[in-house]
């Protein structure tokens, strides 16, 4: 178990010690392993296929329902009002602007109305689903905003370490834009302040909570993406 203890290990001696990057460093080598994932190359090269892209994209959509859940009970927990202003306004980018891109890719990549409905999901894809309910239903803010810090930092540092070819499919363009851009940057920036800011506060055995649920949505980034991953 991660303990308050090693955070102030390592951050002894530190200028600038953020709670952050620790749970970034702990949580290695998955990572740096999802992050620099050979799935997003394929895609930012153009090399996969519309029905591959199409089928990664049916499993990552079985995120939207519980990650919106996920959201909501951050929204119910915040500390601020001010809080909620941001969480609200990305809950409302998830349920239009992606929500848009998921749609339009099932549409152009003919992904038949069954799997849209009732799709088959991987093992993976189904154990993310579980952390995603269990944090929401059963975690604390600084647990909710950790699986938060996961998903978006690990997306948005992805994002910008892709480079795409000319030509590529405009959905393939448009899911990468969704996490490049000066406001999801801003997003980001935020989640991490308002973590390490939450987890200063928490008792010893919240902080180890914490921690774990970082390093545990991390794993299980990469094995979804290991997962998906075309042959």
């Amino acid at each position: 178990m991660t303990t308050r203890s090693d955070w102030n290990a390592w951050a002894a001696g530190r200028e600038t010690a953020r709670i952050t990057d620790w749970l970034r460093e702990i949580s290695e080598p998955d990572w740096s392993a999802t992050v620099n994932h050979p799935l997003f190359d394929a895609l930012a090269e153009g090399r996969l296929s519309g029905e591959e892209f199409a089928a990664y994209m049916v499993q990552d959509y079985g995120f939207v329902d519980p990650f919106t859940a996920l959201i909501g009970h951050a929204i119910g927990q915040a500390p601020t009002m001010d809080d909620r202003v941001v969480l609200g306004q990305f809950m409302g980018m998830l349920t239009s602007d992606e929500n848009s891109t998921f749609q339009r890719t099932f549409e152009a990549f003919d992904v038949p109305a069954a799997q849209r409905k009732a799709p088959d999901y991987l093992p993976q894809t189904l154990a993310f689903r579980e952390l995603l309910r269990d944090t929401g239903q059963g975690g604390g803010y600084a647990e909710i905003m950790a699986v938060l810090v996961v998903t978006e930092w690990i997306y948005l540092e992805w994002g910008l370490r892709v480079t795409r070819v000319d030509g590529l499919h405009p959905l393939m363009g448009e899911w990468i834009d969704l996490h490049d851009n000066p406001s999801f940057q801003d997003f980001v920036a935020w989640l991490r302040r308002r973590l390490d800011e939450e987890a200063e506060g928490l008792d010893d055995a919240a902080f180890a909570c914490m921690a774990e649920r970082f390093r545990e949505t991390v794993a299980k980034e990469r094995a979804f993406h290991d997962a998906v991953m075309p042959d």
